[in-house]
């Protein structure tokens, strides 16, 4: 369980400040003892460490439990931090999303490293170290080359603490001003800027994070390829040029987003699909997604096999059951902790593409045929098979093995989740235990695919396509559908050109692609409109399955809990505020 942080930015920044000064210097290992000066210039390793601690510094594993703070999930935990705060229990000092200090300190240890990569053009060694042995003209040339490709990917990761600390905390004060965070720059923090650290405007956050992508995109190769040992395929699972340029995508995204963006500014919305349309023309073009099986579990880091989709990740994890052993039923070994609720079930439309509530189907007596095919491979439901094999089949109805129970770690809607989860080869069983490789995608070509689909359709409409890039909102969601074969006729027949109805459908489609990776929660937050939490405050629903004797079904809708929270924004720690008087808190928190 993540416990919550109450550390504040000024004591995190009196802790590091103490640390590396006990360590003699932070980045400077010539004053520690240990090496000498041609020692140093030939441990790059040393000298780079500092950026791969910020790298390691992102979590492994996508925080499934962030869904049961929508209504996507329902959590089995009911002491749990994520239970807590979706019911009401979020505040200012209790907040399991709480990242401000993490955040914080890994811009901090950006910021370090940037001072000490200083270039001195016409030196004997113009790097701050030797990256290379130098024995030829070329290593010369490649320990220029490895220096401006660690520069880059620098840049993009203080880009993406920045944009990840905004993406929690901004919001709009109780003036209507619409706020983001303290912005940094290149300043190292000390002790004494602990009270010179006001929120900046919104605005300003977005160019200071859009400013370092634009410097990641100009120093990194768009794609890491072939063997070029500075720019090659071994340097794959580094941020890369599209990465940067992903990451300026969903920065520009949220900024257009109503929340952000009250009066509908539709530059905004353009410069955010500019941002997408140039990314994925710059890997060339709408292109078919890979097979499920290698976006989220093979092929991650394969040098013969490159996952296109993979736009950035975090290490990768190897021999990894734990999504498993959290959400499997106990009949096979788990504990079941995210239910799936009736909601999300409800958010996937029929097998052509209608939601429910305008579908000819009647889904009365099995409400699982006729479906969008991502229904059977997101969740299972009674009767699903599931483990590998099929072995076990979900029964989830009233006296089932798989029906809740408070004692039995069972889900408590009836459903059980398969996203994420490897059910074709990953076993629990005593004896029996299998894992499987994962990591987290930060950013993948499903989001970016989806980025420029609602943006483009807010700037252009649906088949629109101004730039010439040789795809629109509409065949680029296509694109994403055409990997699972579900149906374009709702799209045909109803949408057409309604930029209105496109929207709604888009983000109904954010809802089930991105479902569990992060997303939603946030994309609630961002389509807010004046401040309103009406659509965060829903009621949860999950599913009585009551079995006849001839074996068919009873389906009935129960309501399970209701969501509350005071506001649409995050609120900021109450330490950091406490410590800082500059600092306004968000709307709707105290």
């Amino acid at each position: 369980m993540k416990k919550i942080r109450i550390i504040t930015l000024s004591f995190t920044i009196m802790f590091l400040v103490a640390f590396f000064s006990a360590c003699s210097g932070f980045l400077d290992p010539l004053n520690d003892g240990t090496l000498t000066e041609e020692q140093i210039f030939d441990n790059a390793a040393y000298f780079t460490g500092p950026l791969m601690d910020v790298y390691n510094a992102i979590d492994t594993q996508y925080n499934i439990n962030l869904e049961n703070m929508t209504d996507n999930s329902v959590d089995n935990d009911f002491i749990g931090d994520y239970y807590r705060c979706a019911v009401g229990g979020l505040r200012p000092d209790s907040n399991p999303l709480d990242n401000w200090v993490n955040a914080y300190a890994q811009i901090r240890k950006v910021n370090q490293f940037l001072a000490k990569m200083v270039f001195t053009p016409g030196a004997k060694l113009p790097t701050p170290v030797r990256f290379y042995v130098i024995n030829t003209p070329q290593d010369s040339i490649d320990n220029v080359r490895e220096f401006y490709r660690l520069l880059g990917e620098a840049y993009f990761m203080r880009a993406y603490w920045q944009s990840t600390v905004l993406k929690h905390f901004a919001g709009v004060a109780l003036n209507g001003e619409i706020l983001g965070v303290p912005i940094v720059g290149d300043k190292i923090l000390e002790v004494k800027d602990k009270m010179n650290l006001p929120r900046a405007p919104y605005t300003e956050c977005v160019k200071a994070i859009v400013n370092d992508c634009d410097s990641a995109i100009k120093y990194l190769p768009v794609e890491y390829k072939g063997t070029d040992r500075v720019i090659g395929e071994s340097m794959n699972g580094r941020a890369a040029g599209i990465s940067a340029m992903a990451l300026k995508a969903r920065v520009l995204l949220y900024a257009a987003s109503p929340a952000y963006n009250p009066n509908n500014d539709l530059t905004l919305w353009e410069k955010a699909a500019v941002a997408a349309g140039d990314a994925i023309k710059a890997v060339g073009g709408a292109l078919n997604l890979s097979a499920l099986p290698d976006y989220y579990f093979l092929q991650l880091n394969n040098k013969r096999y490159v996952n296109r989709d993979i736009l950035f990740r975090s290490q990768i994890l190897a021999g990894n059951n734990t999504y498993e052993s959290n959400n499997y039923p106990r009949s096979m070994y788990g504990i079941a902790n995210n239910s799936p609720s009736q909601n999300f079930v409800d958010a996937f439309p029929d097998k052509n593409g209608y939601p429910l509530g305008e579908s000819n189907f009647d889904f009365s007596r099995d409400p699982y045929v006729n479906r969008d095919p991502r229904l059977s491979l997101y969740i299972a439901y009674n009767g699903a098979k599931m483990g590998p094999g099929g072995y076990h089949t979900i029964a989830s109805y009233n006296g089932g093995v798989d029906c809740y129970n408070p004692l039995n770690k069972t889900s408590r809607t009836s459903y059980y989740l398969k996203k994420l989860l490897r059910t074709d080869m990953v076993t629990l069983e005593t004896g029996n235990v299998t894992s499987t490789q994962r990591a987290n995608i930060i950013l993948g070509m499903p989001e970016l695919y989806l980025n420029y689909a609602e943006a483009a359709n807010e700037a252009w409409g649906v088949k629109s396509d101004p730039k010439n890039y040789g795809f629109t909102a509409y065949s680029i969601l296509r694109k994403i559908q055409t990997r699972y074969g579900c149906s374009a006729n709702y799209l045909d027949n109803v949408i057409k050109d309604d930029a209105n109805k496109f929207r709604i459908y888009i983000r109904n489609e954010r809802r089930i692609e991105l479902s569990f990776e992060g997303h939603y929660y946030f994309d609630l937050r961002r389509w807010i409109r004046d401040k309103s939490t009406e659509t965060l405050n829903k009621d949860i629903y999950g599913m009585e399955i009551i079995r006849h004797d001839d074996g068919t079904y009873k389906y009935k809708k129960v309501l399970l809990e209701k969501r509350f929270f005071s506001s649409p924004f995050q609120p900021l720690p109450y330490m950091e505020l406490a410590n800082s008087p500059v600092l306004i808190q968000n709307y709707g928190w105290k």
